[in-house]
Protein backbone atom coordinates (compact mmCIF):
# COMPACT_ATOMS: atom_id res chain seq x y z
CA UNK A 1 0.00 0.00 0.00
CA UNK A 2 2.91 2.54 0.73
CA UNK A 3 4.12 2.75 -3.02
CA UNK A 4 0.66 3.51 -4.17
CA UNK A 5 0.55 6.13 -1.85
CA UNK A 6 3.82 7.75 -2.71
CA UNK A 7 2.30 7.65 -6.75
CA UNK A 8 -0.46 9.93 -5.57
CA UNK A 9 1.23 12.31 -3.54
CA UNK A 10 3.64 12.95 -6.96
CA UNK A 11 0.73 13.40 -8.89
CA UNK A 12 -0.39 15.99 -7.17
CA UNK A 13 2.67 18.23 -6.25
CA UNK A 14 3.07 18.08 -10.06
CA UNK A 15 -0.90 19.35 -10.97
CA UNK A 16 -0.24 21.75 -8.34
CA UNK A 17 2.76 23.42 -10.18
CA UNK A 18 1.46 23.54 -13.31
CA UNK A 19 -1.59 25.75 -11.96
CA UNK A 20 0.75 27.97 -10.50
CA UNK A 21 2.72 28.28 -13.52
CA UNK A 22 -0.41 29.20 -15.70
CA UNK A 23 -1.52 31.63 -12.99
CA UNK A 24 1.95 33.35 -13.45
CA UNK A 25 1.79 33.64 -17.60
CA UNK A 26 -2.24 34.72 -16.94
CA UNK A 27 -0.65 38.24 -14.60
CA UNK A 28 2.37 38.74 -16.61
CA UNK A 29 1.66 41.24 -19.30
CA UNK A 30 3.14 39.89 -22.54
CA UNK A 31 5.88 41.82 -24.40
CA UNK A 32 3.94 41.97 -27.35
CA UNK A 33 1.12 43.53 -25.03
CA UNK A 34 3.72 46.50 -24.02
CA UNK A 35 4.94 46.76 -27.35
CA UNK A 36 1.68 47.27 -28.79
CA UNK A 37 0.88 49.70 -25.97
CA UNK A 38 3.56 52.19 -26.80
CA UNK A 39 2.86 52.57 -30.27
CA UNK A 40 -0.73 53.19 -29.56
CA UNK A 41 0.82 56.09 -27.34
CA UNK A 42 3.46 57.07 -29.66
CA UNK A 43 0.81 57.39 -32.26
CA UNK A 44 -1.45 59.17 -30.14
CA UNK A 45 0.99 62.28 -29.43
CA UNK A 46 0.79 65.19 -31.44
CA UNK A 47 3.76 66.14 -34.02
CA UNK A 48 5.40 69.18 -32.58
CA UNK A 49 7.23 70.34 -36.04
CA UNK A 50 7.43 74.11 -35.04
CA UNK A 51 3.63 74.97 -35.70
CA UNK A 52 3.08 76.67 -32.90
CA UNK A 53 5.88 78.86 -34.02
CA UNK A 54 4.69 79.15 -37.73
CA UNK A 55 0.98 80.37 -36.29
CA UNK A 56 2.71 82.92 -34.18
CA UNK A 57 4.36 84.10 -37.27
CA UNK A 58 1.61 84.57 -39.08
CA UNK A 59 -0.12 86.17 -36.54
CA UNK A 60 2.15 88.97 -36.28
CA UNK A 61 2.87 89.19 -40.02
CA UNK A 62 -1.29 89.22 -40.43
CA UNK A 63 -1.10 92.36 -37.64
CA UNK A 64 1.56 94.01 -39.58
CA UNK A 65 -0.37 93.98 -42.82
CA UNK A 66 -3.56 95.11 -41.04
CA UNK A 67 -1.22 98.42 -39.47
CA UNK A 68 0.15 98.90 -42.81
CA UNK A 69 -2.97 99.10 -44.90
CA UNK A 70 -4.97 101.30 -42.04
CA UNK A 71 -1.88 103.48 -42.34
CA UNK A 72 -1.94 103.55 -46.46
CA UNK A 73 -5.89 104.00 -46.14
CA UNK A 74 -5.69 106.93 -43.51
CA UNK A 75 -3.07 108.48 -45.80
CA UNK A 76 -4.96 108.33 -48.76
CA UNK A 77 -7.80 109.83 -47.27
CA UNK A 78 -5.91 113.21 -46.47
CA UNK A 79 -6.70 115.55 -48.51
CA UNK A 80 -2.91 116.70 -49.99
CA UNK A 81 -4.43 118.90 -52.73
CA UNK A 82 -7.85 120.37 -53.95
CA UNK A 83 -9.92 121.76 -56.89
CA UNK A 84 -12.62 123.43 -58.24
CA UNK A 85 -13.96 123.63 -61.53
CA UNK A 86 -16.11 126.84 -62.21
CA UNK A 87 -19.21 127.03 -64.83
CA UNK A 88 -21.29 130.11 -65.99
CA UNK A 89 -24.03 131.15 -63.91
CA UNK A 90 -27.12 131.63 -66.07
CA UNK A 91 -26.36 134.28 -69.41
CA UNK A 92 -22.41 133.83 -68.72
CA UNK A 93 -22.89 130.36 -70.23
CA UNK A 94 -19.05 130.77 -71.61
CA UNK A 95 -17.10 131.72 -68.32
CA UNK A 96 -15.52 128.60 -67.12
CA UNK A 97 -12.41 128.52 -65.11
CA UNK A 98 -10.45 125.86 -63.05
CA UNK A 99 -8.45 126.70 -59.48
CA UNK A 100 -6.05 124.41 -57.95
CA UNK A 101 -5.08 124.20 -54.26
CA UNK A 102 -2.25 123.21 -52.81
CA UNK A 103 -1.32 123.17 -48.53
CA UNK A 104 1.92 125.26 -47.54
CA UNK A 105 3.37 126.39 -44.69
CA UNK A 106 0.98 128.93 -43.26
CA UNK A 107 -1.75 128.51 -45.91
CA UNK A 108 -2.93 127.41 -48.74
CA UNK A 109 -1.65 128.09 -52.40
CA UNK A 110 -3.57 127.86 -55.59
CA UNK A 111 -3.43 128.87 -59.23
CA UNK A 112 -6.40 129.83 -61.18
CA UNK A 113 -7.25 129.72 -65.15
CA UNK A 114 -9.99 131.45 -66.66
CA UNK A 115 -11.77 131.44 -70.12
CA UNK A 116 -15.17 133.19 -72.04
CA UNK A 117 -14.93 136.07 -69.54
CA UNK A 118 -15.69 140.10 -70.33
CA UNK A 119 -12.02 141.51 -70.73
CA UNK A 120 -11.16 143.96 -67.31
CA UNK A 121 -10.59 143.28 -63.93
CA UNK A 122 -12.92 140.74 -61.89
CA UNK A 123 -12.84 140.10 -58.27
CA UNK A 124 -13.00 136.21 -57.57
CA UNK A 125 -13.67 134.45 -53.88
CA UNK A 126 -14.22 131.76 -51.34
CA UNK A 127 -17.99 131.80 -50.30
CA UNK A 128 -20.04 129.82 -47.45
CA UNK A 129 -21.26 127.10 -48.90
CA UNK A 130 -20.81 124.69 -52.07
CA UNK A 131 -23.74 124.79 -53.90
CA UNK A 132 -24.21 126.54 -57.23
CA UNK A 133 -28.00 125.26 -57.23
CA UNK A 134 -29.32 128.47 -58.14
CA UNK A 135 -29.09 130.16 -61.42
CA UNK A 136 -27.57 133.52 -60.72
CA UNK A 137 -24.90 131.25 -58.19
CA UNK A 138 -26.42 133.54 -54.85
CA UNK A 139 -27.12 129.61 -53.29
CA UNK A 140 -23.33 130.14 -52.37
CA UNK A 141 -24.03 132.56 -50.19
CA UNK A 142 -21.91 134.73 -48.63
CA UNK A 143 -18.17 135.42 -48.60
CA UNK A 144 -16.14 132.69 -46.43
CA UNK A 145 -14.57 134.53 -43.58
CA UNK A 146 -11.32 132.40 -41.85
CA UNK A 147 -10.98 134.76 -39.18
CA UNK A 148 -14.88 135.04 -37.50
CA UNK A 149 -18.05 134.20 -38.77
CA UNK A 150 -19.25 134.35 -42.29
CA UNK A 151 -22.57 135.64 -42.17
CA UNK A 152 -21.90 138.23 -39.00
CA UNK A 153 -18.39 139.54 -39.10
CA UNK A 154 -17.83 142.42 -37.10
CA UNK A 155 -18.71 145.57 -38.08
CA UNK A 156 -15.45 147.23 -38.19
CA UNK A 157 -13.77 144.25 -40.09
CA UNK A 158 -11.30 146.09 -42.48
CA UNK A 159 -10.66 143.36 -45.14
CA UNK A 160 -12.87 141.70 -48.05
CA UNK A 161 -13.65 137.83 -46.85
CA UNK A 162 -12.52 134.95 -48.36
CA UNK A 163 -10.62 137.00 -50.53
CA UNK A 164 -8.83 135.39 -54.16
CA UNK A 165 -7.88 138.90 -55.55
CA UNK A 166 -8.63 140.15 -59.05
CA UNK A 167 -8.47 138.06 -62.45
CA UNK A 168 -6.97 140.47 -64.96
CA UNK A 169 -9.13 139.13 -68.12
CA UNK A 170 -7.30 139.79 -71.29
CA UNK A 171 -9.23 140.92 -74.71
CA UNK A 172 -9.27 136.98 -75.44
CA UNK A 173 -11.05 136.31 -72.74
CA UNK A 174 -8.77 134.33 -70.59
CA UNK A 175 -7.03 135.03 -67.48
CA UNK A 176 -4.45 133.54 -65.08
CA UNK A 177 -3.08 134.33 -61.68
CA UNK A 178 -1.84 132.56 -58.78
CA UNK A 179 -1.59 133.65 -54.52
CA UNK A 180 -1.72 132.53 -51.44
CA UNK A 181 -4.58 132.26 -49.24
CA UNK A 182 -3.11 133.04 -45.07
CA UNK A 183 -4.03 130.49 -42.89
CA UNK A 184 -6.14 128.73 -44.70
CA UNK A 185 -6.22 124.59 -44.97
CA UNK A 186 -7.48 121.74 -46.57
CA UNK A 187 -8.63 120.15 -43.11
CA UNK A 188 -9.93 121.31 -39.94
CA UNK A 189 -13.24 123.17 -38.85
CA UNK A 190 -12.18 126.10 -41.18
CA UNK A 191 -10.99 123.74 -44.35
CA UNK A 192 -12.01 125.17 -47.84
CA UNK A 193 -13.21 121.76 -48.96
CA UNK A 194 -16.58 121.91 -49.94
CA UNK A 195 -16.79 125.39 -50.18
CA UNK A 196 -17.71 127.42 -53.07
CA UNK A 197 -16.11 130.07 -55.47
CA UNK A 198 -17.42 132.28 -57.19
CA UNK A 199 -15.60 135.02 -60.22
CA UNK A 200 -17.99 138.26 -59.84
CA UNK A 201 -18.43 140.83 -62.87
CA UNK A 202 -16.57 143.60 -61.16
CA UNK A 203 -13.24 143.93 -59.16
CA UNK A 204 -13.64 144.27 -55.71
CA UNK A 205 -13.21 147.62 -53.96
CA UNK A 206 -11.12 147.69 -51.03
CA UNK A 207 -13.38 150.17 -49.38
CA UNK A 208 -16.47 148.23 -49.06
CA UNK A 209 -15.33 145.12 -46.81
CA UNK A 210 -16.45 142.20 -46.55
CA UNK A 211 -17.74 141.70 -49.57
CA UNK A 212 -15.93 144.22 -51.83
CA UNK A 213 -19.28 145.16 -53.84
CA UNK A 214 -17.62 143.20 -57.06
CA UNK A 215 -21.22 143.05 -58.99
CA UNK A 216 -22.91 139.93 -60.13
CA UNK A 217 -21.91 136.16 -59.88
CA UNK A 218 -20.87 135.13 -63.29
CA UNK A 219 -19.53 131.66 -62.28
CA UNK A 220 -19.15 129.53 -59.44
CA UNK A 221 -17.53 125.92 -58.53
CA UNK A 222 -17.09 123.51 -55.49
CA UNK A 223 -14.27 122.89 -54.11
CA UNK A 224 -13.16 119.50 -53.92
CA UNK A 225 -10.25 117.09 -53.09
CA UNK A 226 -7.92 116.13 -55.84
CA UNK A 227 -5.24 113.92 -56.65
CA UNK A 228 -2.14 115.23 -55.54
Amino acid sequence: MKPVLSISAAVLLAISMTACGDSDTQNKPSENAQTNTASENSQAMPEDNGSSEDQGEQDMNGDESSAMASSQSSSEDMPRAAIAVLHGTQGNDDATATIRFTPKDGGVAYTTTATGLAPGKHGYHIHLYGDCSSGDGKSAGTHFNLKGSSENPPKDIDRITGDLGDLEVGDDGSANADGMIDGASLTGAKSIIGRGVIIHAKANDPSQPPIGAAGSRQACGVIGIAKP
